[in-house]
C-alpha cells in the first residue's frame, strides 16, 4: 500500500489530522535510531502547553536527529507562516544553552515547496544546534521505510489495496460477522 504526499496533504485538511499527526510521528520516531526518551502528546492532549514533541536519540537516523530534538508539528495550510511563528516563539522561550545542544524539527503534513530555503535561512541564524524541516513528501518517504506503520496509517486514510489490510481492519471486519458483534 503506497501512501503518497498527496494523500497525506489531503488528510491534513481534516480536523482529526491535528490530533493524529503527533501519534503518527511518535510511532515513526520509535522505529528510528536508538530513541531513549520520547514525549509526543496526541489526540486531546495536543492542547497542553509545551513542545509538540521531544526526542532523545543516541544514534539518530535520516529523520530523527542524534541527541535532543524539539519538534513542532502542523497541519495548517500555510507551512511557512506556521513554521516562522513556531520558530520565533520557541527560540524566544528556550534557553540558549538548550538551543545550542538541540535540533529544532518542524513538520507539516502539507506540501512545502520552500522548506529547504526556510531551513537553510534558519540554520544560518545559528540559534539552534541544527534545524530540520519536513513536509508531506518527507512523511511519504518515512512511511515507505516503515511498512507496518504505513499499513496502519493507510487504514486510517481509508486506503485499501487488494489482499492487503491492517490487523485492526481485519479484526473489525471479522468481529462484525456475528449477530452480536464481538468486542475486544
Amino acid at each position: 500500500m503506497k501512501i503518497t504526499a498527496k494523500d497525506i496533504a489531503r488528510w491534513a485538511e481534516l480536523r482529526e489530522a491535528q490530533g493524529s499527526l503527533p501519534r503518527l510521528i511518535r510511532r515513526l520516531a520509535m522505529q528510528s535510531g536508538t530513541v531513549t526518551q520520547l514525549v509526543f502528546p496526541a489526540g486531546e492532549s495536543i492542547s497542553l502547553p509545551g513542545w509538540d514533541g521531544e526526542i532523545l536519540s543516541s544514534d539518530g537516523d535520516a529523520w530523527v536527529p542524534k541527541g535532543k530534538s524539539c519538534w513542532e508539528l502542523s497541519v495548517e495550510a500555510n507551512p511557512t507562516t506556521k513554521a516562522n511563528r513556531d520558530y520565533d516563539k520557541r527560540t524566544n522561550e528556550t534557553l540558549e544553552a538548550v538551543r545550542r545542544s538541540a535540533t529544532l524539527v518542524t513538520v507539516t503534513a502539507r506540501r512545502w515547496s520552500t522548506k529547504k530555503a526556510w531551513r537553510d535561512k534558519k540554520i544560518a541564524l545559528d540559534e539552534w544546534q541544527s534545524v530540520r524541516a519536513y513536509d508531506a513528501d518527507d512523511l511519504e518517504a518515512w512511511l515507505e521505510a516503515s511498512p507496518a506503520i504505513a499499513l496502519d496509517f493507510a487504514d486510517e486514510l481509508e486506503l485499501t489495496g487488494d489482499g492487503v489490510e491492517s490487523a485492526s481492519h481485519y479484526w473489525r471486519a471479522w468481529a462484525r460477522q456475528s449477530a452480536s458483534p464481538i468486542r475486544r
